[in-house]
């Protein structure tokens, strides 16, 4: 990875944090510029920062907790966080005990067997010493929950059934949103097979305000503050969203700075490009992004929880 995609307009240019050179910025050039050393440390604070304001691991007997890795970016600086923060002997130390999903949505079979590779070598970097499952989303199909085999891919025998449910929905809008429910129904039965009441997803700040903007456009805007908030909580089971202010930039920056940037899987297959609202309302916010509104996703984001703040107060709205 080439450190000019990281770099730009760096003349005159000082961290905010300390009086050594700026070099890197978050989301918006315009606003705060770190140093190496302060940039690492201010992503590492916005991920323990997301989960120590909801307090989320309080209570002693509810430590064990799922953590979801897709293979992406922001599923290895996901592991990474984890591995890090496990390590420290201060207070600083994450009250966790993790179990790592490997969540596979490839079909084919020479596919799923190179995940299960790469995820041999990948262990060797981050959690070595805690059990590690690969499982493909297919296993939600399953009427109750089942026991989980390592080292193998757990769901393999539902893909039929899951790639014939998928391709019933003849409407690319529609098939998308059942693609999404299908993930969230095979963490929660994935967590209830290893008795398991948290998970941790790699959604970060990217992901998640374009769900919002998904959802709006679906005509499902009071979901919105639990499809996106840190912590959703569904009867005995709860996702965890640690990467929430967090962007995709940010978490390259970071996983380049730390070399970390290798560890993740090249899955072969490419986007959909049938025409859905998913896909444009990613196109819708490339576009600002490309015109340098580098804000949109924040703005997005920022709105739910204004109003989110509203509603969980009774506080009535009335239109003029």
């Amino acid at each position: 990875m080439n450190f000019n995609n990281f770099t730009s307009d760096l003349n005159g240019k000082t961290c905010v944090k300390c009086e050594k050179e700026a070099k890197f910025t978050g989301v918006d050039p315009k606003k705060a510029w770190y140093c190496q050393e302060c940039f690492i440390q201010m992503v590492r604070n916005k991920f323990r920062s997301a989960l120590s304001k909801k307090k989320i691991y309080k209570e002693a007997d509810a430590r064990d907790t799922l953590v979801v890795y897709d293979g992406s970016p922001s599923g290895t600086f996901l592991l990474n966080q984890i591995d890090d923060a496990l390590k420290q002997i201060t207070y600083k130390r994450l009250m966790v005990k993790p179990t790592v999903l490997v969540l596979v949505s490839e079909s084919e079979e020479p596919e799923i067997q190179q995940v299960i590779k790469r995820v041999a070598e990948i262990k060797k970097n981050f959690l070595e010493n805690v059990n590690w499952f690969i499982a493909h989303i297919a296993f939600c199909l399953y009427d109750e929950p089942s026991e989980l085999k390592e080292f193998e891919c757990n769901g393999i025998e539902k893909i039929t059934a899951y790639k014939y449910l998928l391709a019933s929905c003849s409407v690319p809008t529609y098939k998308k949103e059942l693609e999404r429910m299908l993930k969230e129904k095979c963490l929660q039965k994935l967590a209830e097979s290893l008795k398991v009441t948290k998970c941790m997803v790699t959604d970060d700040a990217d992901d998640l305000g374009r769900l919002a903007l998904d959802q709006l456009c679906l005509g499902r805007g009071g979901s919105l503050s639990s499809l996106v908030t840190v912590a959703e909580k569904r009867n005995d089971f709860m996702i965890i969203r640690p990467l929430c202010d967090l962007s995709k930039r940010e978490i390259s920056i970071y996983n380049y700075l730390c070399k970390i940037d290798d560890h993740y899987i090249q899955f072969s297959h490419t986007q959909s490009q049938e025409k859905s609202v998913q896909t444009l309302t990613d196109a819708f916010i490339r576009t600002l992004e490309d015109e340098k509104f580098y804000s949109t996703i924040n703005t997005v984001l920022s709105v739910r929880c204004a109003m989110w703040k509203l509603l969980s107060s009774n506080v009535k709205l009335v239109l003029l």
